[in-house]
């Protein structure tokens, strides 16, 4: 018979599991040689148009183990190239390697990503006022 774990059991390794899977993320989107780098797309990311990218430094970013989150500790900001309405994002490493996508919010809203604003105006700065990557 091959052994079969409880539902708790599964439960409590799936859960110590979480915290390693988040520090391996951490660890890629900050040890690459460059800046990760935030996409903010009106519509999708794949199909969608690019309005403005953020770069995000280290030092900015935060590993929570307990809330199990990354979290950018300042505001980030960044100069947008083309007018428009933000709703999504990609997350670059620093190698440029696609990270993430996640979604984005004004700062009532529940994005992933949370502007000043979602309506941008070519020229304007982008202002991310949060962001938090649950692992």
């Amino acid at each position: 018979m091959a052994l079969t774990l409880s539902t708790t059991h599964q439960a409590a390794r799936q859960e110590a599991a979480r915290v390693p899977a988040l520090q391996a993320s951490y660890a890629r989107l900050v040890a690459s040689p460059g800046e990760a780098v935030i996409q903010l797309f009106e519509g999708t990311p794949d199909t969608g148009t690019l309005i403005a990218e953020l770069p995000m430094a280290p030092e900015v970013l935060t590993l929570d183990t307990e809330q199990i989150q990354i979290r950018t500790t300042a505001a980030l900001e960044g100069q947008v190239t083309t007018a428009g309405i933000v709703d999504s994002a990609r997350i670059l490493d620093g190698t440029g390697a696609h990270w993430a996508d996640a979604t984005v919010t004004d700062e009532a809203g529940s994005g992933d990503i949370k502007l000043q604003d979602t309506n941008l105006q070519a020229g304007a700065f982008a202002r991310i006022t949060s962001a938090v990557f649950q692992g």
